[in-house]
């Protein structure tokens, strides 16, 4: 009869039994930190037995099989910390049974044991995690095992770890992009995808410079070349703006501040970047706040004062004019000063009219009469244009001010108008629709001219932008205050085959 142990070479029941070998406080062994699974594949169950109480003494749960076949059947085998490996099993061969073992358990360290040093190679090379040569010391197996789990503990806290701080890089609203030394990026974050418009995998192995504009690209790559050469710090550990640049080409404002992690063998940094666009746009605008209320303040004065200068004037060119009514060219003269005048005093109204607090009267209002009415007023512009305005969809109501909403229909078609060299054909929308979740009414205005560029797009409803030749360009400016004002909205769009189209959103209450 085989005595316990012969084939995995371990002593005897009665050796064991004698206190050859102690569990528990015994020096020669150590207590793990927390209790692991173990798998011993040998064919002698009494030497299988003998090793599953030595680790279940030791605290291990212990499961058994007794051919190569049965554990690889064995259920929940991912669970498995450590592999036994008797080089006895022989239902199937090492160069079977390791990838085997490995495929289902991927975790799980196989240590083999063997009586010859070429079959402790083979194995090791077919990735054994350790080897023993028989016959085995159970103080050197215990060894080992303390060994490989604390390598698995520190390994999986080490994977939490890595688990954890991703889940932060990934949530965070600021891009996180890594790169290294000489600029490659190694790491992008969704946040970061969102604000240059790459994929991470389009992003990792480009270089960093590819999402600046000159002149920051030229500057980076310079920054990066005397750091490697001379190790001066000019940007990292401190913030600044700089431009970035998306994948279609369009720059944006960005905060950045870069850190530095010293690697064993080289260095990465760490690019924190905040897109500032939002900043930048609220500072300019209560720059422009600003700059208009000193505009505002000085024009309504001047305004005051002009208009009775303008009175002063218009009346003693119409006395002039009775004097010399039979002088046809000097009359002439006197009409383009009067216009002139005209002119000079619409200029000052629209100035007056945009620095002016903006009140809204609601009333009940049909949007179609309010158009019309501005139609009529546009009578001296369309004079011998042969333009037409067409209306399609139900007359919507709401509650709106109904001089500032004829003042911007007014511009609105006046524009129209002018933008159009053929003959004008202008063509009024209305349907219904909702705006952050109230009910509202939809206008869209569009006309048959040739459409608005992709700069008037940006600008059309910015202060002081106009494509024409006369006018101070606050008319569409002023439409917008008067919108926003009753709670709505106004978009510039080209709509093919018309020409431009603008489009008004209003609620119909207001709160």
């Amino acid at each position: 009869m085989v005595a316990a142990g012969a084939a995995l070479g371990i002593g005897t029941i009665a050796e064991l039994a004698s206190g050859r070998f102690a569990f528990g406080n015994n020096s020669e062994t150590m207590h793990t930190p927390q209790p692991r699974r173990i798998l011993i594949v040998d064919g002698d169950t009494k030497a299988r037995d003998v090793v599953r109480k030595i680790l279940e003494q030791d605290h291990y749960f212990v499961a058994t099989a007794a051919t190569a076949t049965e554990a690889l059947e064995k259920t929940r085998l991912e669970k498995i910390s450590v592999v036994i490996l008797d080089q006895d099993v022989s239902d199937l061969s090492i160069e079977q049974l390791i990838p085997g073992i490995q495929s289902l358990a991927p975790e799980a360290a196989v240590i083999y044991v063997s009586d010859s040093v070429d079959g402790a190679v083979a194995a090791m090379r077919l990735g054994a995690a350790n080897y023993l040569l028989k016959p085995i010391n159970p103080g050197v197996l215990l060894a080992d095992l303390v060994s490989i789990v604390e390598h698995q503990r520190a390994k999986s806290e080490l994977r939490d770890q890595y688990v954890r701080m991703q889940a932060v890089v990934n949530s965070a609203v600021e891009g996180i992009i890594t790169i290294d030394e000489t600029g490659v990026i190694e790491s992008f974050n969704p946040a970061a995808e969102n604000m240059f418009g790459y994929t991470a995998d389009e992003a990792i192995g480009k270089n960093i410079s590819e999402m600046m504009p000159d002149p920051y690209s030229s500057e980076h790559h310079l920054y990066l070349s005397n750091f490697r050469r001379t190790g001066i710090r000019k940007i990292i550990g401190t913030g600044r703006e700089v431009v970035a640049q998306r994948q279609d080409g369009t720059t944006f404002p960005i905060h950045l501040s870069v850190s530095e992690v010293q690697l064993e063998d080289r260095r990465l940094f760490t690019g924190m970047v905040r897109d500032i666009t939002a900043i930048k746009q609220a500072e300019e605008r209560l720059l422009q706040s600003e700059r208009l209320a000193g505009i505002g303040q000085a024009m309504a004065a001047l305004a005051h004062e002009s208009r009775n200068a303008l009175q002063r004037s218009q009346a003693g060119l119409e006395m002039l004019e009775r004097r010399i009514k039979n002088q046809p060219e000097a009359t002439k003269l006197i009409k383009r000063i009067q216009r002139a005048q005209d002119d000079l005093h619409q200029l000052y109204e629209d100035v007056r009219e945009y620095a002016a607090p903006i009140r809204v009267n609601p009333e009940h209002t049909a949007i179609s009469d309010i158009v019309r009415h501005a139609w009529h007023d546009l009578a001296l512009a369309r004079e011998g244009r042969n333009a037409a305005l067409t209306e399609t969809g139900d007359d919507p109501y709401c509650q709106g001010d109904k001089f500032g909403l004829r003042l911007v229909f007014r511009n609105i078609l006046e524009n129209a108008i002018a933008a159009t060299t053929e003959e004008p054909r202008i063509k009024v929308e209305y349907g219904e629709t909702d705006f952050v979740g109230q009910p509202a009414v939809r206008i869209c205005i569009c006309d048959n001219g040739p459409g608005l560029t992709a700069d008037a797009q940006q600008q059309i409803f910015h202060e002081f932008y106009t494509t024409k030749t006369r006018g101070t360009g606050l008319g569409m400016a002023i439409c917008k205050r008067i919108i926003v004002a009753h709670g709505g909205l106004i978009e510039a769009e080209n709509r093919p085959p018309s020409g431009a189209c603008i489009t008004i959103i209003l609620p119909r209450s207001q709160s």
